[in-house]
């Protein structure tokens, strides 16, 4: 595994990150929506993405939300965290305060485990000292980062607008 740290989305990183959302699309991400906004304006979406861990200009409804890429010593996004600043409704409940993705072609290679320990050093920064994070029942290498991290098994979820069984942790 190459060295790796965690940035905030900056567009330093716009045709790297249009990579990953390129493999994010192809191998059939179910939340690809998040970055369809980057394809249209990159600009745009940084400054979303800056502005939402802070709470400025969030829709209504809404929670602040800091994302994090991870990245390799030559500017290769390799995986995205977000963390939720909270979870105070029972659809922030059912999906957790932490969602993340790793680049196909870098995935069981141990860079989902960084990511995963990176953001929650980034999530205790944010005062969390509990997260809930969940995986699809069918997401083993998921599944395997989550309980490697300590995750403590909470129950299971049927998502009805996806159709699938999630799994909820609490780290």
């Amino acid at each position: 595994m190459q060295e790796v740290k965690l940035v905030e989305p900056s567009i330093l990183y716009r045709d790297s990150f249009l990579e990953f959302i390129e493999d994010v699309k192809e191998t059939g991400y179910e939340s690809y929506e998040l970055y369809t906004k980057a394809e249209e304006d990159f600009n745009e979406f940084i400054k979303d993405l800056l502005d939402s861990s802070k709470g400025i200009n969030i829709p209504e409804g809404w929670i602040p939300c800091s994302s994090f890429w991870l990245v390799d010593d030559v500017g290769e996004v390799i995986g995205v965290i977000r963390i939720r600043h909270s979870v105070d409704s029972e659809f922030l409940q059912m999906i957790g305060h932490i969602g993340y993705e790793i680049k196909s072609t870098h995935r069981n290679k141990g860079y989902g485990s960084k990511l995963l320990e990176l953001g929650l050093v980034e999530a205790r920064k944010l005062g969390l000292e509990e997260v809930i994070i969940t995986c699809n029942e069918n997401n083993i290498g998921s599944r395997k980062i989550i309980e490697k991290f300590k995750g403590k098994y909470i129950k299971s979820i049927f998502d009805t607008d996806d159709q699938r069984n999630l799994l909820q942790y609490k780290i």
